[in-house]
């Protein structure tokens, strides 16, 4: 009996010892997922600046500014329309055209930067607040003829009356139409208006055709009829032309 107790417990040591020894159960740390970025997208419509490297860059400069080419006035048109300038001291003229339906009533006086306007007047009775002539660069009116201006009622004789002259269609003079011809204008040839040689000349501008008759003496146009696209035609014309009889006596006002 003692032997097989001996037996066994040696076989239930031997037993013991070829078993695995236990595992401890090992805690892991749970690591929260990563998540990866998507990736930013751009703006629409806007592109992200490029810095251009420091060897790339150029200091910009602003672009020269091209004008048109002048163009070189024909020698004999220069010649004839610098005679203006050169031999008019003064003018007297009676004004027409398309706007007055071709009568000349008007009679206008030019000396440098003044001008009188006498005007026509079809009513010979005399009336309250008359006046016959128009001083435009002092802005008033003065009444000048007697016969028109006094009666035994009436008396407007050195009376200043004040002109809204900004208000007047007042037509050009022809020294300024002889400043609007261009120098690729057309010399067309010789001609005679109110007895006087004239050159005409034409020229297209803003769609419309120029033609001008002027003076060869004083080189200031006598007529000047414009032509639209649509075959309209205007006209201003200025007879009875007097140059340089004029002094600067002949622009003070009576009524000032």
């Amino acid at each position: 009996m003692r032997k097989i107790w001996i037996l066994g417990l040696a076989l239930m040591m031997i037993l013991a010892a070829c078993a695995p020894a236990p595992q401890m159960e090992e805690k892991t740390e749970e690591k929260a997922p990563v998540v990866e970025k998507a990736p930013t997208e751009p703006t629409i419509g806007v592109k992200p600046p490029v810095r251009p490297l420091p060897s790339e860059r150029q200091d910009t400069a602003p672009e020269p500014v091209t004008t048109a080419p002048k163009t070189e006035m024909n020698p004999q048109l220069r010649d004839l329309l610098k005679r203006a300038d050169e031999k008019i001291s003064s003018l007297q003229y009676l004004y027409g055209g398309t706007e007055t339906k071709n009568l000349f009533l008007d009679t206008y006086f030019v000396k440098g930067t003044q001008m009188k306007i006498k005007t026509y007047e079809e009513d010979y009775y005399v009336r309250e607040g008359y006046y016959d002539t128009i001083y435009v660069d002092l802005g008033i009116g003065c009444c000048e003829e007697n016969s028109r201006c006094q009666s035994h009622n009436v008396n407007n004789m050195g009376k200043k009356f004040d002109v809204d002259v900004a208000s007047m269609n007042i037509p050009k003079t022809p020294y300024q139409w002889s400043k609007e011809i261009p120098g690729d204008a057309q010399l067309v040839g010789p001609q005679t208006v109110n007895d006087r040689s004239v050159t005409y000349i034409k020229f297209a501008k803003d769609n419309k055709q120029y033609e001008l008759w002027v003076d060869d003496t004083y080189g200031v146009p006598h007529k000047i009829v414009v032509t639209d696209s649509a075959e309209n035609a205007v006209k201003y014309q200025f007879n009875d032309m007097q140059f340089n009889g004029l002094k600067d006596a002949d622009f003070n006002a009576p009524c000032d």
